[in-house]
């Protein structure tokens, strides 16, 4: 008998083989034909990149490194406050990409900045004008892979503990009307957030470079 999709869900979550991306498009599937909406959205800023608000799980940590055309990337030297601004990041690229910085970056990688905070840094650091990154190690971006993972499985454990399941790949309207109607469902994604503290950098990476 073929598994209802919130066990296949549950299933490919569990599985490190399962491709985060094809986990996602079946996550997508489920809240579609659930019209789960606030779940459905967070899937699609998870495939093409948050344009607003970051998911905490999304926030890494690191150091910022000036270029030095004779030496490559050196620290940059921060106290107090400005230290603790600049040691967070949120990462709002789409999943693919952060896949593939982890793919490529055994230990570290660095992300170039924008224009108004390489400003910044240049205007208050000491030193000629260059070129800023963010460095952070390669197990931040794969805690964000890891809880992209685990976020499907409570949601589809979730799902299946208030009786939806599925048949195949369809839901019946008994399932339909338990999932529009238990608030936990509905507003499952609202703890992925949290208010953005001052200390920290407000905008991602642009870029990936090398070390």
């Amino acid at each position: 008998m073929e598994l209802g999709i919130v066990l296949q869900l549950q299933s490919e979550a569990l599985d490190e083989n399962t491709d985060i991306e094809t986990l996602l498009r079946k996550a997508y599937l489920v809240a579609k034909k659930l019209n789960l909406t606030d779940f459905e959205n967070w899937v699609l800023s998870e495939q093409n990149g948050y344009k607003g608000d970051t998911p905490e799980y999304r926030i890494i940590s690191g150091v910022i490194k000036a270029w030095n055309p004779y030496h490559g990337w050196v620290p940059v030297i921060m106290q107090g406050k400005m230290a603790d601004t600049l040691s967070k990041m949120p990462m709002n690229h789409p999943i693919a990409s952060i896949v593939e910085i982890y793919k490529k970056n055994e230990s570290s990688f660095t992300l170039s900045l924008g224009g108004e905070l390489t400003e910044f840094l240049n205007e208050n650091t000491d030193g000629f004008q260059t070129e800023f990154g963010f460095q952070s190690s390669s197990t931040e971006v794969r805690k964000i892979i890891s809880a992209v993972r685990n976020k499907i499985l409570e949601w589809s454990l979730l799902l299946e503990e208030n009786g939806i399941e599925g048949n195949g790949l369809k839901f019946t309207e008994t399932e339909k009307q338990a999932a529009r109607e238990s608030q936990v469902i509905n507003n499952y994604t609202n703890n992925f957030y949290a208010p953005l503290d001052n200390t920290m950098i407000q905008q991602g990476g642009e870029e990936q470079c090398q070390n």
